[in-house]
């Protein structure tokens, strides 16, 4: 069974419950830290790979400039698509997987952040015997518009919240893999911000979280295992 890769963007965005329930199902994790100088995948080398998982992270997609990973990790990402690698991209990994298969990132007109209703437009086997209405965290200034052949899953108001590109790539514009330490901490970190941008402010927002994460870290595990089921990771 060959390894799963995850790029990761920053220390303070790792994989956290996704890569704690992967280890659990014993796959090896090849952890690349890519805004710290690990190198990304060559043209077409994402292929090795059993699966491709693309985190989140404080930057954005236009910020090419002060970010040299944005634009080759978008190639490894058409590469993975091309490939019929599984793919997973969260948040900023989303986004990057929206522009690499055609789509489009834009600004929104206000952040997002906070915990929010998703709702379910059409079923695949990423996200079959999910809640109905799950509640999911967002932290983000972007958002997209998909490419011609992608499928909206689930959105919010109209805005995507999961899609699919071919047959087994799947962005999600939210955050699952987050636990109590690392939602808390990021809140902790960006206090000014928090208390600009969200209703409530810091006290609100650290109720909530420790509120729903329980039922996060049930959708996390739901999504992870049907992502793995849905591209027969194992047998790869």
């Amino acid at each position: 069974m060959r390894s799963i890769l995850i790029l990761q963007h920053e220390p303070e965005g790792p994989p956290a419950l996704i890569g704690e329930y992967l280890r659990e199902a014993r796959f090896d994790l090849d952890v690349r830290l890519v805004n710290g100088g690990d190198p990304l995948p060559g043209p077409g080398e994402v292929g090795q790979y059993a699966a491709l998982i693309v985190l989140g992270g404080d930057m954005n997609v236009d910020q090419e400039a002060e970010y040299s990973f944005l634009v080759p990790e978008r190639a490894v990402l058409a590469d993975a698509v091309r490939l019929g690698v599984p793919t997973l991209g969260i948040c900023l990994g989303a986004q990057q997987l929206a522009l690499a298969a055609g789509g489009d990132v834009y600004r929104r007109a206000t952040p997002d952040l906070g915990w929010e209703p998703i709702q379910f437009l059409a079923r695949d086997e990423l996200v079959v015997d999910v809640h109905p209405q799950p509640h999911v965290f967002s932290w983000r200034s972007y958002t997209c518009r998909l490419p011609e052949d992608a499928v909206m899953l689930a959105d919010t108001d109209g805005e995507p919240q999961i899609f699919r590109v071919g047959d087994v790539a799947w962005g999600l514009l939210f955050h699952p893999e987050i636990d109590k330490e690392l939602v808390l901490g990021w809140i902790e970190a960006d206090r000014e911000y928090v208390e600009l941008v969200h209703p409530g402010g810091v006290k609100r927002l650290r109720a909530v979280s420790k509120r729903e994460l329980l039922r996060s870290a049930m959708l996390c595990g739901q999504l992870t295992a049907n992502f793995l089921a849905a591209g027969a990771v194992r047998d790869r």
